[in-house]
């Protein structure tokens, strides 16, 4: 799937002087990213007023010479490693777009996308996120093949968007836009959730009274690798999806009482929070068990069986025994 195409940079990017105010921003964080990040800069088609932004975040692989054999077309911003939240956070405060997209620097662009973003912007004068649809990419280190098109789910984020966005509903930075009115509400990305920041950055965006509109064309490529830190440091990922509930949760406790569909939502996170973090044999697993319990209602069968065992025979022996009797 990755282009072919050679270098041709006066003839894919449009030139944009810096410090002057853009339509549209895009940020493209760059860690290690040698092998993608020219293939994504040239997927990127962009209408006028758009800038392009690539953060180096302390690579060491020759990502930022490969950054900056694009100058000026591409403003190209480095510094050392902090994590790709930081990374984001610097583009958003160095970029000038009314509206802002993050792609990150193994995905990539479908053509026209930002034409359509744009238009469905200027439709709907009163949406703060525009969505579109994607294209998985899996990569197994070898070789790149086209996996399914994936949507948002529109209906549930049309329903309560808090909620939905909070527990079960996702979609890739490469394929949402965002207003920056309304990242500066949010005020950027979050350090501490390192694997699943992207996730809260949506939530974020829907607890601070985004509007969302849908453009219904697919306009980026999502890549999956099986070398992603979710996959290669499953206790990792399970534990930011934790603190990440506990800080919904905090934060929703803040407007009193919580609702039904907060505590069924909450109840989603803690629950698989607590799988991943028992497959992982991760000690946290008890914490993401006391706060599901204390939402009240009802325990699944795995949370009601497992605690006990693995309090009493440790959690490698507790897993053990459970995968024997398939539980």
């Amino acid at each position: 799937m990755e282009s072919r195409e050679p270098l041709r940079i006066a003839q894919t990017l449009h030139y944009i002087e810096p410090n002057v105010h853009q339509q549209l921003s895009l940020v493209v964080p760059c860690h290690n990213a040698a092998s993608t990040l020219r293939t994504t800069v040239l997927s990127v088609r962009p209408a006028d007023r758009t800038e392009i932004l690539v953060v180096d975040d302390g690579s060491t692989d020759g990502s930022l010479t490969i950054a900056r054999s694009f100058e000026p077309h591409v403003r190209v911003l480095s510094g050392p490693n902090r994590g790709v939240s930081a990374a984001r956070n610097t583009g958003i405060a160095e970029s000038t777009g009314e509206w802002l997209i993050f792609l990150d620097a193994d995905d990539q662009f479908m053509p026209h996308t930002i034409e359509q973003r744009l238009a469905v912007a200027a439709e709907h004068p009163e949406a703060d996120v525009i969505v579109c649809r994607w294209q998985e990419l899996i990569d197994n280190g070898n070789c790149t093949t086209e996996g399914p098109v994936r949507a948002i789910d529109r209906a549930a984020i049309e329903a309560n968007a808090e909620v939905a966005t909070a527990a079960y509903v996702w979609a890739p930075p490469a394929a949402i836009m965002y207003r920056r009115t309304l990242v500066e509400k949010i005020n950027g990305f979050r350090l501490d959730l390192p694997v699943i920041q992207d996730a809260r950055f949506l939530f974020d965006a829907a607890y601070h009274g985004a509007r969302f509109a849908f453009s219904d064309h697919i306009g980026a490529l999502y890549r999956i690798q099986a070398g992603s830190l979710s996959r290669r440091n499953p206790a990792r990922f399970w534990s930011d999806c934790l603190l990440n509930g506990m800080q919904i949760e905090a934060l929703w406790q803040t407007h009193g009482v919580l609702s039904t569909a907060q505590r069924e939502a909450l109840a989603i996170i803690y629950y698989h929070s607590a799988r991943g973090l028992f497959a992982a044999e991760s000690p946290e697993y008890f914490e993401a068990i006391k706060h599901h319990r204390a939402l009240g209602g009802r325990l699944p069968r795995h949370s009601r069986i497992a605690p006990p065992i693995a309090r009493a025979l440790g959690l490698r022996s507790a897993r053990q025994l459970l995968a024997l009797v398939g539980r």
